[in-house]
């Protein structure tokens, strides 16, 4: 198959996103199909810096707190034609996602969306994402096929007056929820990454009268090997790890929407508990520097460890330095840091059981609400008791095994497959 990846999101940007479109492109690739990438330009500070081929269309983009894509779709959609897509396969429902669903209409390829970010809550604390939305939601009456029910609905969404008691926060998130109803619903299929996301988007399509072909196939992941114990030794010895300390780590992306704060205030707590405990935050992002604010002004502050970025043949290594995997956030979709803990054999404690099917409660780890003082004894239950550490490291080595990048992605070629079989829409 040829198979056109179309997202707002993609390198030199470092998201959750851009993993997901390499991991795609790279197993369908494996699998025989010829894979392109349709993104927006990195910039012209980056420009020489990105690492393209000839698979990868790059469109101008304005840089700010994200990627704008501005283009003219004419001229885009000559260029997709060429490509004789049979697959067109779109990752964020913005600028790039609406012109994959015009490319698909335009040309009869099968259209799948994929649900990777949890825009509804992101709109709290991200204007600009908000802006994305405002402005690239106005070109889907020209790039969608809306029947004459949808376009009313789309004009109440920016026409309708605004209920005195509903804050701009609110207005946001019902546009986001309606704009992404829509464009879903004109999809063949929508891949979800998790049970999580597939709940919320269903609840979305009934709250605007329309019908989405929900499939959850979550991205998978490989283990990484073991990493020797002489890079085991030199990591701790750099943050000063001692042979007693037991070690909470949390990697990854550093956002405020994580709450991450949840971890620097637990860590007193916990401490009461099991004295030797060290927090252990690797990674790096926009909130890192206020983060480390919060936790130098905490009575743990010499607990707390910021290791900083890190490139991902370094998990294995930071996962051996460590007891347990602490995951507080409340809005990731599918959090693949949790297949590269579990991979490493890692216990974990959560505080949202939907957002990836590696965790299984009293399996591989304990969930806990989200409150600093349940979620240190959570941490405190698995280092004290022996036997629930060992069962919960094998389990996580188990689950992670299920979800190689190769085995969900024969699962999404499968998906492919079958909406292939099916008639071609009116073009």
């Amino acid at each position: 198959m040829r198979i056109g990846l179309f997202t707002d999101s993609y390198h030199p940007t470092s998201s959750g996103v851009v993993v997901v479109v390499d991991v795609t492109r790279r197993e369908l690739e494996k699998l025989g199909h010829e894979v392109f990438i349709i993104a927006p330009d990195g910039g012209v500070l980056e420009k020489n810096k990105l690492p393209d081929d000839d698979h990868i269309i790059r469109l101008p983009a304005i840089q700010y707190d994200m990627q704008l894509s501005v283009f003219f779709p004419p001229t885009l959609l000559k260029k997709i034609r060429a490509l004789r897509l049979d697959v067109i396969h779109f990752f964020t429902p913005a600028q790039i996602g609406l012109m994959a669903a015009l490319a698909a209409r335009k040309t009869g390829a099968v259209l799948i969306g994929q649900h990777c970010t949890d825009t509804y809550e992101f709109s709290k604390d991200y204007p600009a994402m908000v802006l994305g939305y405002v402005l690239g939601g106005l070109l889907g009456p020209l790039l969608l096929k809306l029947s004459n029910e949808q376009k009313k609905t789309f004009a109440k969404l920016y026409l309708s007056p605004v209920d005195r008691n509903e804050t701009d926060e609110k207005w946001a998130q019902r546009l986001v929820a309606g704009l992404m109803s829509l464009i879903y619903a004109n999809c063949d299929g929508v891949v979800v990454v998790s049970q999580k996301s597939a709940d919320q988007l269903a609840e979305f399509a009934a709250r605007f009268s329309e019908k989405l072909n929900l499939h959850v196939i979550p991205t998978g992941v490989d283990i990484l090997p073991p990493t020797p114990k002489s890079k085991i030794d030199a990591f701790k010895k750099k943050w000063k790890i001692a042979p007693a300390d037991e070690v909470i780590v949390n990697f990854g992306r550093m956002a405020e929407e994580k709450n991450l704060t949840l971890l620097i205030k637990m860590l007193p707590e916990l401490l009461k508990k099991r004295p030797n405990v060290k927090l252990l935050l690797a990674g790096d992002y926009v909130y890192r520097e206020k983060l480390e604010k919060i936790a130098a002004a905490s009575p743990a502050a010499d607990r707390i460890i910021f290791s900083g970025r890190y490139p991902r043949n370094e998990i294995p290594t930071i996962c051996a330095a460590a007891r347990v995997f602490a995951f507080p956030s409340l809005t990731d979709t599918q959090a693949l840091v949790l297949n590269e803990a579990a991979g490493q054999g890692l216990p974990i404690v959560m505080c949202d059981q939907n957002v990836n099917e590696v965790f299984r409660r009293d399996e591989n780890g304990l969930l806990a609400r989200n409150d600093p003082d349940d979620f240190a004894d959570k941490i405190a239950q698995i280092l004290t008791d022996d036997v629930m550490y060992k069962k919960f490291s094998n389990r996580s080595r188990e689950l992670a095994a299920e979800f190689s990048a190769l085995a969900q992605t024969e699962k999404l070629v499968e998906l492919y497959r079958q909406l292939l079989r099916q008639p071609l829409k009116d073009i």
